[in-house]
């Protein structure tokens, strides 16, 4: 009877595991072979791809290796890169929350331009779907490899080079409206954000420390503080001078989504410093700003662009089971006609790859430990 319910369920395209579940949805590679395929709009749309997976494939490379470098010649300047594990790398709450969903947003993207990049190309999809192992929502496309594998080395490029480039339009999309927001400035690297933003009025509260006299008072994070004591502050050097003393009063004029506000605040010792219990930066303003989301859809955001940016660089490099294996094979093609020698070629390629990954990871522990966001 467990087999014949299963038999059932698998005939409906659904899979069941112990830590699994895959809901393949066979009419998907006809309904988009027969809307896309040869689509000339699409394929004006993805004629770009290969380009930006190029570039996403060098910027891999040429990142591991100079970081690297960093780890033995400028420790300071080495960055930690370790990949996301729920409950390994991620333990809090709020960014598991954020992983969890962001994950959907990032593959399903990803596989549907594969497919859509495939039926423009006339490469058959025997299907696709959704599954979800333990946890993780992620989506699959399923090619037919005979087609694929006798596809000339453009198609398959271009095959290979979508997924990666949707995740690059996406963190590109996210950035555009990061640069509007008044706070992500302090998240965002310095010759990133600096194009977009001109000095303000006022200090940006950075962070507030969990039980310090401004936490009492209610201020938060995003909070610009305009004056003290009636002395106006254009920039962190300003409140250092005014030599703050433990139990001293203060009077804040501070400005909160355009609205300005006063708050009484009491000077604290806080690990011998006289301190009212904020981390502060110098305020910037948008060149361009739209609408404030919130810190809380800020800091989504934030981790949506880190995560879509990572996913595209990291797997244009070109090593299995990553889809810069398959690009760089593509573009091998042409150019080396023995297979033996091609296969040589790219196996260097992946020693060179898995040795600059695995050395980056093992130098970040090294250095920093297991991480915890």
């Amino acid at each position: 009877m467990v087999r014949r319910k299963q038999g059932y369920l698998e005939s409906k395209g659904l899979t069941l595991g112990p830590l699994y579940i895959i809901f393949n949805i066979r009419s998907l590679g006809g309904a988009l072979e027969r809307r896309f395929s040869g689509s000339r709009r699409a394929s004006a749309l993805l004629s770009a791809s290969p380009v930006i997976a190029a570039a996403l494939m060098v910027y891999a490379l040429y990142f591991l290796a100079r970081n690297m470098s960093l780890y033995f010649t400028a420790p300071s300047g080495f960055s930690a890169v370790v990949p996301l594990v729920p409950f390994v790398t991620i333990r809090s709450a709020p960014l598991l929350a954020i992983f969890l969903s962001a994950v959907p947003l990032l593959i399903i993207p990803h596989e549907l331009s594969h497919a859509l990049a495939a039926a423009a190309r006339g490469i058959k999809i025997k299907g696709g779907g959704f599954l979800l192992v333990a946890f993780l929502l992620g989506a699959f496309v399923e090619l037919d490899e005979e087609l694929f594998r006798k596809a000339s080395w453009r198609h398959r490029a271009v095959t290979a080079a979508a997924g990666p480039t949707a995740n690059a339009v996406i963190a590109g999309v996210i950035l555009a409206l990061l640069v509007t927001q008044p706070t992500s400035y302090l998240y965002l690297p310095q010759p990133v954000a600096a194009p977009f933003y001109a000095p303000a009025a006022g200090v940006m509260i950075a962070g507030v420390m969990p039980g310090s006299p401004a936490q009492r008072a209610g201020l938060s994070q995003g909070d610009v503080i305009l004056s003290i004591n009636g002395t106006p502050l254009r920039s962190v050097g300003d409140l250092t001078a005014l030599n703050l003393s433990a139990g001293e009063s203060l009077v804040l004029q501070v400005e909160r989504a355009g609205r300005v506000y006063t708050y009484n605040v009491s000077v604290a010792n806080i690990s011998g410093r006289a301190m009212i219990g904020v981390y502060l930066a110098n305020n910037m303003e948008p060149k361009l700003q739209l609408p404030y989301l919130g810190a809380s859809t800020d800091y989504f955001l934030m981790w949506m662009l880190v995560m879509s940016f990572a996913v595209a660089v990291f797997n244009m490099l070109p090593m299995a089971p990553f889809d810069g294996a398959i690009f760089m094979d593509a573009l091998l093609s042409p150019i080396i006609k023995d297979d033996s020698i091609k296969r040589l070629i790219l196996y260097a390629f992946y020693a060179i790859s898995a040795i600059l990954l695995m050395g980056n990871i093992m130098l970040s522990l090294i250095r920093f430990g297991v991480p915890s966001f």
